[in-house]
Formats: C-alpha cells, sequence, structure tokens
C-alpha cells in the first residue's frame, strides 16, 4: 500500500473532539424542565433477552481448560465451531459461515487481518484473559450491530473498571503451563484511579512449541504471541464515559501446516475512542460513539521457518488497515422508544508477492495478491420494541449500507509473468476491476412471547445483505504455468450476498434447570461460492486446480440445543449439539465446508465453594455431506471426516477468596481427530486438513484483587 494511504488519524481525532465537547456540555433539557420523570435508559449494543446469544462474564467465569486464542474458546460455546491452520489463528463458524460472513467486533473496534490466507482471522488479535465479556449472537438478530453479520457476530468488550476512594486499584492476572506443546501463558489485566477518572493497564505472553497428535505425529504449530494495551478514561458521573485506547497485539514465528508458507510476524495498532451520554430529555435520551483505528502488518514466506522447494522462494508482504466508527442515538417518539445508529467501516488491503532463487533475492514480484482494494461501508440503521401486550413484543428494525469499492492496483503488471491482477480477471471471468458502489438494504421483524414467568418463545424474519470482501473480489494469486494452473482468483463483478432467514426458538427455566434451542432457514440469493474452474457458467477457463469465485443461490438451515440441570445441590450436568446443512441450490449438492453434527456433554461436581471436578465430552457426528472432487464441485472438502469422542478432565481449587487454582487433561485417551473444516494454501489451493492435539496435562493460577 502506498505510504500516503496511511493517514494521520484524522477520523478518530474527529471522533475525539465531538466525544469530547458531548460529554462537557450540559445536557440539552434539565430534570426541572420536564413535566414528568423518565426512566434511565442505559446504551447498550442490543437488548439483554436478544434471542440466540450467549453472553458469558469472563472476569466471574473463566474458561475451565486453556485456549490458544479467542477463536479457539469460541468453538466451547454452543453452536460455533472452527477450522484449524496451526497451533494458531482458529477461524470461528456460526451457522455454516465463516469470515466476512461474521462480525467480529473487538473492543468496539474491527481488526481485519492483513494474511489473504487468513492466518490471522480477526479472533487472533488480543488476549482472550484480558477482555471483560464476550458474546456470540447467531444468525442475524439486531440491524445496530453493524454492516453484514448474516452469519452472526462476536462481541468482545471490556468495561470501565469499578474504582473508589477505598478501591483505587483493581486488577487480575494468572498463568499457566501445558504439556502437549510445552506452552507457557501469562496475562495482567489492572486498573488504577478514582471514580472519576481511571488508567487501565493489560498485557498477555504465550509461548508454544510443536504439539503432537493423538497418533505421537509432530504437527508444525509453533508460535510466540504478546500483546499490550493501555486505555485512559473519564467516568464523571450521570451517565458520562469518555475513554482513549491503545493496544498492540503481535504474533512471531507462526508454523502453519495447512499453508505452504509460515508467518514470520503478524502485527497490529488498534487505537479506540468511547463515549457515552445519558440525556434527561423527553425525545433524546442518550448517546454513544465508538471510534477506532486498526493497522496490520503481516508477512508470510516459505524459506525463513522451513526449507522450501528447490529455487523456489516466496515472500508475501501484506497491510490491511481498518477505520470506523459508529454514533447511536436512543430515541423516544412519545411513549415508544427506538435506536438510530450511524455507522462507517472502512478497510484497505494490500499484498504482494515477491520471488527467487535464494533466501537473498527474493525481490521479482509474482503476484499483486491483494491491488490496494479499498472497501468503504457507510451505514444508517433504526430498531424498535413494541410493546404488543404484558408478555409479547415485537421487535423491528431496517438498515441501509452503501458500499463504495476501489482497486489501486488492478493495472500493475508482475514482473515474473507481466500480468496484472486485471488480466487475470479478464482470463478467468471476462471482466476487470473497476470502482464500484452498491446500495444494500435489510431489516427484521421478530415476535417475542413470553408464555410463562420464565419462558420465552420467538419467531423472526429477517433480510441481511453482505457485501463480497478483497479477497473474493479481487485475490490475484498469478500460479499459471505452461502445464498447470494452481491460481487464485477473484471476481470483481460478484454481486452482494442476500440472506433472508426464518429464526425461531424458545428458552425455558425451572428450579435448576434451563432449556433452549433455536432453528433457522436461510434462503441465500447470490450466495459467493469458492469454485474450481470448470468452465461454468460465467468462468472462461477450465483449470480444476484453480479457485475461482461465483454467485449462487444457497439454502443453510440447522438448529441448535442447549440445556443445564442441577441434578444434585452439588452436581450440575449440560449440553448441547448443533446441527447444520447447506444446499448448492443451483447444482442440488452439498455446499463444501458446512460443520457436522457436535456438541459437547459435560458434568461438574461442586464441593462447596472451595473446589470442583469436571469431566467434558466434545463429540461430532461422520460428515458426509460433502463436496470432494473438484471436476465436479469445488473439492473444498478432504474427505468425509470421521466423528470423534474426545474426553477432558478438569478441577479447580480456591484457597482463598479471589484465588483459583486449575489442574486438568485434554483429550484423555489421547485420541487422533480433525475437525472436519479446512483450510486452503494460497501458493496451492489445495485444501489440507490439520489434526488437532493428543493428550495434553494442564495447569493454571489466577488471582483476583
Amino acid at each position: 500500500m502506498p505510504v500516503e494511504t496511511r493517514r494521520p488519524l484524522r477520523g478518530l481525532l474527529l471522533c475525539a473532539c465531538a466525544g469530547s465537547a458531548l460529554l462537557t456540555a450540559p445536557a440539552a433539557l434539565s430534570a426541572a424542565e420536564l413535566p414528568r420523570s423518565l426512566p434511565t435508559i442505559e446504551v447498550v449494543d442490543f437488548a439483554p433477552a436478544t434471542p440466540a446469544t450467549e453472553s458469558t462474564d469472563l472476569t466471574e467465569t473463566p474458561p475451565a481448560r486453556p485456549y490458544s486464542d479467542s477463536g479457539d474458546y469460541l468453538r466451547s460455546l454452543p453452536g460455533v465451531t472452527g477450522g484449524r491452520m496451526g497451533g494458531h489463528g482458529i477461524e470461528p463458524v456460526i451457522r455454516g459461515q465463516s469470515q466476512t460472513q461474521l462480525n467480529v467486533r473487538s473492543d468496539g473496534s474491527y481488526i481485519y487481518g492483513a494474511c489473504p490466507n487468513r492466518m490471522d482471522p480477526p479472533s487472533s488479535y488480543g488476549a482472550l484473559e484480558t477482555f471483560d465479556r464476550v458474546t456470540v449472537v447467531r444468525g442475524y438478530q439486531s440491524v445496530l450491530i453493524g454492516p453484514g453479520g448474516t452469519g452472526g457476530s462476536v462481541i468482545l468488550e471490556r468495561d470501565a473498571p469499578a474504582l473508589s476512594d477505598s478501591r483505587p486499584v483493581t486488577g487480575r492476572f494468572g498463568g499457566g503451563v501445558e504439556s502437549n506443546g510445552g506452552i507457557w501463558r501469562g496475562f495482567a489485566d489492572v486498573a488504577g484511579g478514582t471514580s472519576q477518572v481511571y488508567a487501565r493497564a493489560t498485557g498477555a505472553y504465550s509461548d508454544a512449541g510443536d504439539y503432537q497428535d493423538g497418533s505421537g505425529n509432530t504437527v508444525r504449530s509453533s508460535y510466540s504471541d504478546h500483546s499490550a494495551g493501555l486505555t485512559l478514561g473519564w467516568t464523571p458521573g450521570d451517565g458520562r464515559e469518555l475513554s482513549l485506547g491503545y493496544e498492540n497485539s503481535r504474533t512471531d514465528d507462526a508454523l502453519f501446516p495447512g499453508a505452504g508458507m509460515d508467518s514470520p510476524y503478524s502485527d497490529s495498532d488498534t487505537f479506540r475512542l468511547k463515549a457515552k451520554q445519558r440525556f434527561d430529555g423527553e425525545v433524546f435520551r442518550a448517546f454513544s460513539l465508538q471510534g477506532y483505528a486498526s493497522l496490520v502488518d503481516h508477512l508470510m514466506d516459505n524459506y525463513s521457518l522451513r526449507t522450501p522447494p528447490a529455487n523456489t522462494y516466496r515472500r508475501t508482504p501484506s497491510e490491511s488497515d481498518t477505520y470506523g466508527f459508529q454514533a447511536r442515538a436512543e430515541l423516544a417518539a412519545g411513549e415508544q422508544p427506538f435506536t438510530l445508529a450511524l455507522d462507517y467501516r472502512g478497510n484497505q488491503r494490500d499484498a504482494t508477492r515477491y520471488a527467487g532463487t535464494t533466501e537473498d533475492n527474493v525481490d521479482s514480484v509474482q503476484s499483486i495478491v491483494w491491488p490496494d482494494v479499498a472497501i468503504h461501508e457507510v451505514g444508517l440503521a433504526a430498531e424498535s420494541i413494541f410493546e404488543i401486550a404484558t408478555d409479547t413484543r415485537l421487535v423491528l428494525g431496517g438498515r441501509y449500507d452503501q458500499v463504495r469499492v476501489s482497486y489501486g492496483r488492478a493495472d500493475e503488471r508482475a514482473a515474473t509473468s507481466g500480468r496484472s491482477p486485471n488480466d487475470l480477471y479478464r482470463y478467468y471471468y471476462g471482466v476487470q476491476a473497476s470502482d464500484h458502489t452498491e446500495h444494500n438494504f435489510g431489516g427484521l421483524a421478530r415476535l417475542e412471547w413470553d408464555v410463562a414467568r420464565e419462558a420465552t418463545v420467538y419467531a423472526g424474519l429477517s433480510r441481511s445483505v453482505r457485501t463480497a470482501d478483497a479477497t473474493e473480489r479481487a485475490v490475484a494469486s498469478d500460479m499459471r504455468m505452461m502445464t498447470s494452473d494452481s491460481s487464485w482468483v477473484g471476481n470483481p463483478a460478484l454481486a452482494p450476498e442476500k440472506h433472508h432467514q426464518l429464526d425461531t426458538g424458545f428458552d425455558l427455566a425451572g428450579a435448576g434447570w434451563t432449556f433452549g434451542a433455536s432453528a433457522y432457514g436461510d434462503y441465500v440469493q447470490d450466495f459467493i461460492l469458492r469454485d474450481s474452474a470448470r468452465g461454468q457458467d460465467g468462468i472462461l477457463v477450465v483449470a480444476t486446480d484453480a479457485n475461482v469465485y461465483r454467485n449462487v443461490d444457497a439454502l443453510l438451515t440447522g438448529f441448535t440445543v442447549k440445556g443445564e440441570w442441577l441434578a444434585l445441590s452439588e452436581l450440575k450436568l449440560s449440553a448441547d449439539g448443533t446441527y447444520t446443512l447447506g444446499q448448492n441450490l443451483a447444482t442440488g449438492s452439498a455446499l463444501p465446508q458446512i460443520p457436522p453434527f457436535q456438541g459437547t456433554l459435560r458434568a461438574e461436581w461442586m464441593g462447596a465453594e472451595q473446589w470442583s471436578l469436571g469431566a467434558e465430552m466434545r463429540w461430532a457426528l461422520t460428515q458426509t455431506r460433502v463436496d470432494l472432487d473438484p471436476t465436479t464441485g469445488t473439492g473444498r472438502d478432504v474427505r468425509e471426516t470421521p466423528g470423534y469422542a474426545v474426553f477432558d478432565l478438569f478441577a479447580s481449587w480456591s484457597p482463598f477468596q479471589d484465588c483459583d487454582l486449575r489442574l486438568g487433561v485434554t483429550n484423555l485417551f489421547d485420541t487422533t481427530y480433525a475437525n472436519h473444516l479446512n483450510r486452503s494454501n494460497l501458493a496451492d489451493p489445495a485444501e489440507v486438513q490439520v489434526n488437532e492435539p493428543g493428550r495434553s496435562i494442564f495447569a493454571e493460577a489466577r488471582l483476583r484483587f
């Protein structure tokens, strides 16, 4: 990316000025001027009772076992799975959708990775232990979260610390080890100040070697990861908050058996602004503003961390810069409250692959992998909850997004082949990249009925639109040779995905038990399918080893069931299961990379307040609905992945208040297994399935103060 494209953070500074002015100005209407009092309204991301949503307080309920990153942890939650490429960078999947079909927000910001091969998905940045809360939204349940999010959203949050004159410092820290891979981890999260001003510092470190699978085979999976952040905040009371934050997250020397390259580094710098203000007005109730900038640099190559093929040295430095904000207002028209949101999200990606014959001369441009692609999204959304009766609510929302796309290097030619990205687009699709604008409309209507005090049923319809991302539109990995073609080429003519979803479900609770289920059907017009080039409609080339993108109509459907039962005063049992089906309606064949029916069973014995023992079974059935053959389909599934049942044991002991010691074993019986979701290799789009770790003993300690 040209240097000048990384302009100073003018937008973020403007947001900061606006937020400061808002918070220091008096409220528009004082309480004395109002004819009657109004209830306090707090700005939140979505209603706490949003269906198909799981929210976990990580400060009160830390994970029972260690995880490599947030994506790895998300796989433990109902309705979420993930694909593995190495020891780090698990790609989360919800309702059969992944990558930019999910909105992943990290403390109010979007962090789009800089690796075209997705070695660094958004969930890999920022240490899970330093967040206060994680929320998973399955499906499209609110128009306010942001553009896209057709499969769901993952929201990682940090709160302002609760400080006072009697408690000027608060914090938590901990660390642990794992035997398989020789993994060491540590983190700290400390805040200090008063009830009105604070500083919060976070940091985390992990170092992992290669792990072994259940058969004793070494899996190239080592990495070193560290992050550090600082937030300065002002909380004067009266519903006012202002904070500025900076966070750096870096992963070094990450090995990836599921790719033809490894990553010497992935580095992100994220700047954040948050502002909140409550008002006592009849119309204007509350306002919030979140602004951010995330700057990511990444390098992958095939020689610094592995032995390359003879005379075939490759490296791909890349950048991904994301800027954005969301302004949200809580308003009322008479007795009817509603929320308005204005947001902007801009992402610019650039990547170049260089080639050479030795490690010292890898400087010839081989491919313009991302040709300086810029995608700008401006959205306006409104949502309201109508109280039809004391036990019945109707949620209505609408959203409009304008999308603008540009390509800065589409005509630049690679030195080794003489071909430009536009040459590739014309060769495979008969089109070329040009500036493009979309106008996307979405909305939802959901009826919620409290049939009893602890029983709610709901049903909803929604339309959501996702624009094609930089890879789907513009990736230009040129691997066309005289006798072979394993190129990976985006399609600038792709239409956005239009998802039309029916959601229904219920949540029940009784004395010592809960039970819930959600089901959905999602008809997708213009589903963006990564396919093999077979000369099919819209594809001009027959080269089944080449990967292309095209629009098809598709159906996604499935369900999630979960329950919990306090069988005895000390014994808690829980279970969940998720099924997903994906169908290509154009061919009647299965969509690739759809997870099988899978879930967990768990039992935990809580012996007073000091200790607990537990066991968990993670299971999946064999996935038989696959797309294996690139001559007739996409060929993106490696095999009919066998089912598995893997057992974990864990124990915790609290020798004194706010101290927690944990010990356990994952994959107790050293089972050899793999998740069905595999990953691709940018230099050679062959699919690779990576086995999960074998048996590992872990120990952890956590302390709060």
